[in-house]
């Protein structure tokens, strides 16, 4: 019986759009740096998860200025990263993707959650930016449980939150991180096929259906 929904947040929860960049930008000039390179560190980034592994899952600042450093052979403190954290999500779209009436509703029947490939003090932020912050029980960082997809990570949010892998559902765009992930620990899932492209990764995942409006959620759960 499912009792928690853990949902992941970049592209499910929030909309990624061409804004998004603009808190590189702030960040770089709150540090004093030139804007220019501010999306090649985004797309940086983006790609840091890429270099973790099992044995070496956890997101941390400095890893990841120093993955920016080697990338672009650049020379950045890691007061940017400090910077990014704390100006993340200002910029974000006010048209999530769930509506808050969907969340009010899934709320008062699951536990809800929020399990997300950054940092989570950062994440958190962002939720509470739009007004959903209050809908979860805890927001989970790859800082401080690991990345996706991850199984030693997956299984350190089941511990977390005291529950069976039957007990929960995971729902994010990412079919290797977000589905396939859950399901190497038992955790069905979905995929929130967003653009009608998420589910063309030819990936095969044994335990998920394919939904593309969140609201849907409230007929299947």
């Amino acid at each position: 019986m499912i009792k928690n929904i853990i949902f992941d947040l970049d592209n499910t929860i929030i909309k990624n759009i061409d804004e998004d960049i603009l808190h590189y930008k702030e960040a770089l000039r709150n540090c004093e740096f030139s804007d220019e390179n501010s999306l090649k560190i985004y797309n940086a980034l983006d790609d840091y998860q890429y270099s973790l592994s099992e044995s070496n899952r956890f997101y941390s600042k400095e890893a990841a200025i120093n993955f920016v450093n080697n990338k672009l052979d650049t020379n950045y403190d890691i007061k940017l990263m400090d910077e990014i954290n704390k100006v993340i999500g200002k910029y974000w779209t006010k048209e999530p993707f769930i509506s808050e009436d969907t969340l009010k509703y899934l709320s008062s029947k699951y536990n809800l959650y929020v399990f997300t490939n950054w940092f989570e003090e950062a994440q958190a932020e962002c939720l509470k930016n739009i007004g959903y912050l209050k809908y979860f029980s805890r927001v989970f960082g790859s800082d401080t449980v690991g990345a996706k997809p991850f199984k030693a990570s997956f299984n350190a949010v089941l511990n977390l939150i005291r529950a069976s892998a039957e007990e929960c559902i995971m729902i994010g765009d990412s079919k290797p991180n977000d589905i396939l992930g859950a399901n190497n620990v038992g955790i069905p899932a979905i995929l929130f096929d967003y653009n009608g492209k998420r589910d063309r990764k030819d990936i095969f995942a044994p335990d998920y259906t394919v939904i593309t409006d969140l609201k849907e959620l409230e007929k299947i759960l």
